[in-house]
Order: C-alpha cells, then sequence, then structure tokens
C-alpha cells in the first residue's frame, strides 16, 4: 500500500466513484481514469459529481456523522465498543491521525477536493460544449452546495462556534478554493472569513441549482436544499433574520411536506420514491443503497442489535416523557432480548435493529422539521414569543397523539429550553447535539448513567472542538493547533 499523506499539500486530486475508503487510497482509480481524463467529457463531470456524493457519504456515516452524538448526553457507551472512545471520552489527542481525529479531517476534505476538482473543470468544459452548458451549470450548483458543506462540516468539528468571539475573529478552518501545490503553506481562515466562503458559494449555487439542477430525487442537491442549509448556517452564525427567511423559502414550498405519524419511521429506514409529489419529510438526505457499511459505521454503531457501540441515554429516554404518547418515543427505538446490547435502547435511525444482514439506505442532512425549530429558535431571539411556540407545536403536535398545546407562562426562558429540548427530541442521533450546545453556550451534562470518563463538559471549553491532526500541523507550519491538546 502506497504511503498516505494526511498533510493539506500532499491532496490526491481525485474525483472518482468509490466504494470504501481504504480501496478509495490503496488503489488508482477505476480504469486509471486521472484528473485530465475524467474531466475531458460532460460524462465524466456528472461521473465526478457522484463520486463526490459518495465522498460526502463516507464521512457522514462514518467518524464525522456520530461525533455530535457520542460526545452529547444523547448517549451512553456499550459494553465492549472502542468506536470514538476518545471522543466519548474527551481524550482526543493530536496523534489519532489514524483514528477519528485523522479521519474526519482527511475525509472532509477528500470530499471537498472532489468537489473543487469539479468547479475547476466547469469553464473548460463549458466552452469545450456549449451545448451543454445548462447540464454542466446544474453539476456546478452541487458542487458549490458540496463545497460549502465540506467548509461547513470541518468548521463544526475543528472550530469553536461562530458566536465564540463577538466578531468570530477565531480561528476556522482552512478555506480551499482548489487543490493547494506540494508544498505550499495552507493557514486558517477565521471563523467570519470561513462563514463568509459557506455563503458565498451557497447563494452563488441558487440560480444555478433552480434554473439548471432539476432533480426530483431527494438524495441529490436541489435549490430548496441549498436554502435549508442557508437557514442552518444562518442559525448558527445568530443570523436570526436571515434564517427565518431561508426557513420559510422551504416550509413555505408546496413541493415539500412534513411526514405524518404513520410515515414517520418510514422516513429514515426507506429510500424516498425519485418522483414523490409533494416530497415527504427530506430535503437531502443520503443514500447508502447499493453500498456497504463496516462495523464501525453509524449504521451499525447506532442501530444495529448485534454490533451497536452506544446506546441511548436514560437522559434523552426520559426526555419523552412517560406516558408512551410520542411516537419518537415508541416506534423510533428498539431494545434488543438478547446479546451484549440485551435490554439497551437503540435508536432505529440507522436500521431496525438489524443493519448487519439489511442494506441500510439512508443518512439525513437536513429534514424539514429542522427548519420549523430553526425558525422557532430564531423568532424567540427575536422576541416574536407566540410565533416562536407556534412553530415549536407543530413539530411536538405530529409527535403526539393526543392534543399538544406549548405553555411558557410568558416567560421567555421557558419557552426557550422548551425549543432547545424539542430540537434534541427531534433531531436526536441525527449528528446536531453537541453542536447545538456548543453554539447556545451551553455545557454537556450527563445523565445518571453517564459511564464516560467526563459527565460533564463547562462551556466554554478547549474540548468543545477536535484537535488539528498534528501531521497536518507539522508538515505545514502555517496551520495553527488548537489550543489544550497534546
Amino acid at each position: 500500500m502506497k504511503k498516505i499523506s494526511y498533510t493539506l499539500s500532499m491532496l490526491v486530486i481525485v474525483a472518482i466513484t468509490m466504494v470504501s475508503c481504504k480501496k478509495f487510497l490503496e488503489k488508482e482509480p477505476i480504469g486509471k481514469t486521472g484528473k485530465n481524463t475524467l474531466f475531458e467529457t460532460v460524462d465524466g463531470a456528472k461521473l465526478a459529481i457522484n463520486g463526490s456524493y459518495n465522498s460526502i457519504l463516507f464521512y457522514y456515516k462514518n467518524e464525522f456523522g456520530m461525533y455530535a452524538d457520542v460526545t452529547s448526553d444523547n448517549l451512553i457507551r456499550g459494553n465492549s465498543t472502542s468506536v470514538m472512545l476518545p471522543q466519548f471520552n474527551f481524550q482526543s489527542s493530536s496523534g489519532d491521525d489514524a483514528f477519528a481525529v485523522g479521519h474526519i479531517w482527511l475525509n472532509i476534505f477528500e470530499a471537498l477536493n472532489g468537489a473543487n476538482n469539479i468547479l475547476a473543470a466547469i469553464p473548460s468544459l463549458s466552452s469545450k460544449f456549449p451545448d451543454q452548458a445548462a447540464s454542466l451549470d446544474g453539476i456546478k450548483g452541487e458542487a458549490l452546495v458540496m463545497r460549502a458543506l465540506c467548509h461547513f462540516d470541518l468548521s463544526r468539528a475543528y472550530a469553536q462556534p461562530y458566536n465564540f468571539t463577538t466578531d468570530a475573529s477565531h480561528l476556522g478552518v482552512p478555506v480551499l478554493l482548489k487543490t493547494p501545490s506540494p508544498g505550499e503553506p495552507v493557514a486558517r481562515k477565521t471563523m467570519k472569513q470561513t462563514y463568509d466562503q459557506i455563503i458565498l458559494d451557497l447563494n452563488d449555487a441558487l440560480p444555478l441549482l433552480q434554473k439548471y439542477a432539476n432533480h426530483t430525487t431527494q438524495v441529490k442537491i436541489t435549490y430548496q436544499a441549498a436554502l435549508a442549509l442557508l437557514s442552518r448556517v444562518y442559525l448558527y452564525k445568530g443570523d436570526w433574520t436571515q434564517c427565518i427567511n431561508y426557513a420559510n423559502m422551504v416550509i413555505n414550498d408546496n413541493a415539500y411536506r412534513l411526514a405524518t405519524q404513520a410515515e414517520y419511521k418510514s422516513v429514515f429506514l426507506m429510500t424516498p420514491k425519485a418522483d414523490a409529489s409533494p416530497k415527504i419529510e427530506n430535503i437531502f438526505a443520503l443514500t447508502n443503497n447499493g453500498l456497504t457499511s463496516g462495523v464501525s459505521s453509524i449504521f451499525s454503531t447506532f442501530s444495529d442489535a448485534a454490533t451497536a457501540g452506544y446506546a441511548a441515554s436514560v437522559k434523552i429516554k426520559s426526555s419523552f416523557g412517560n406516558n408512551n404518547d410520542d411516537i419518537r418515543l415508541t416506534e423510533m427505538f428498539t431494545v434488543p432480548t438478547s446479546g451484549q446490547n440485551a435490554g439497551s435502547s437503540l435508536t432505529k435511525k440507522y436500521g431496525d435493529g438489524l443493519v448487519s444482514s439489511v442494506n441500510p439506505p439512508m443518512i439525513q442532512v437536513i429534514r424539514l422539521s429542522e427548519l420549523y425549530l430553526n425558525r422557532a429558535e430564531a423568532k424567540w431571539n427575536l422576541k416574536q414569543y407566540p410565533e416562536a411556540a407556534a412553530d415549536l407545536t407543530v413539530i411536538a403536535q405530529r409527535a403526539h397523539k393526543s392534543p399538544v398545546t406549548i405553555t411558557y407562562n410568558s416567560d421567555p426562558a421557558l419557552l426557550s429550553r422548551q425549543i432547545a429540548d424539542e430540537r434534541n427530541r427531534e433531531l436526536c442521533f441525527e449528528g446536531h447535539r453537541f453542536f447545538d450546545l456548543a453554539r447556545r453556550k451551553e455545557s454537556m451534562v450527563r445523565g445518571t448513567d453517564c459511564n464516560s470518563t467526563t459527565c460533564l463538559l463547562t462551556y466554554p471549553n478547549d474540548k468543545f472542538v477536535l484537535p488539528i491532526p498534528a501531521k497536518e500541523t507539522d508538515a505545514n507550519k502555517a496551520l495553527i493547533p488548537n489550543p489544550g491538546f497534546n
């Protein structure tokens, strides 16, 4: 096997459909298709964008997808797992290049590199094939959203939240608009500069996606997916008006609707119909259909009765109440009766307890329910309390068989807590919790069944981010490490 370089300056210039990370790194691209050959035709660009979807899927179904829940108060460790144990215990080290610290960094940058290669090739292809300019503009729109998503996800894992400093002048992540040359120093941008590029890419993608990317499937990037991601980015930024504006554009789009109670479970366990009208719940999801998943993937680690390494905590389970009226409690957990996870509560969001024998289909990137919750939180911050409560009611009522009334007795603090709690009940195990705690500047407090070496992480804290991999900072002296790590 060739020696793998984790440094930004040595990123492998490839963009091809991959089956797994190991094969991707060990082998020449399929058919020895190099970058130049791949981008000689529009079909090559289409192949490359499909490969980039798989690259994003790869980091979402592995350590990055699990990180925000493994580090939260939503999970307890199983009897024997070692998957992401340093992150669960907040013992990450900059030297952990062969584990989550290095994997998340490398896998996201590989996806970012693929998107940048596509964007770099579009002008030449448009000149060479002017009759296919519309198709290429659609591909460009998808690649711009991919680049924005990669930068956003990197910043969530390796940089303190946007509001960590009043002007977001603290360190963000390297912002790459092209593949660096070998030996080229690459510095981290400020968090403001990082977000400026994320927002620019998403806005640049909007007209292209609206006009040219007419996907009918929810497992491709669409105009509405870019709008939804902008709502999330502005939520993290604390720009409440823009968060509401972009949420409104998707919520008010008749092409989408919330799943009913009867449909809710299938949102996670069934690939949506490509021609569904209206589309149900999913704004953008990643499909694992036809691909494999290892025992350390999110599917097996969270939802397989035989191999799961983490189970729901008492704290998250008790947050649903004890009257069995919430379908997210009664229908979205499985409790194995035998094996190492006997008696534990496992989420069904990645499989119905049989992931090892049933091909796991979906990972949610963004759902319509999140936009209602984004809007509720943003409205609360603008002191629009009745309107925030109304959005909260929509999501709570969908989950409950009995009528729901949001009562906060004119107490804004109580309503804020209800919004945060409902967000966790709705989005638990989907990669949000730890990031939500950080951006709200809240401490992470695990419950009475905590079996981590760290049951309390007070905010602010260096441990709210991962360390930059040491191989990166050793090879690239312009890259400033995160403080507080060995």
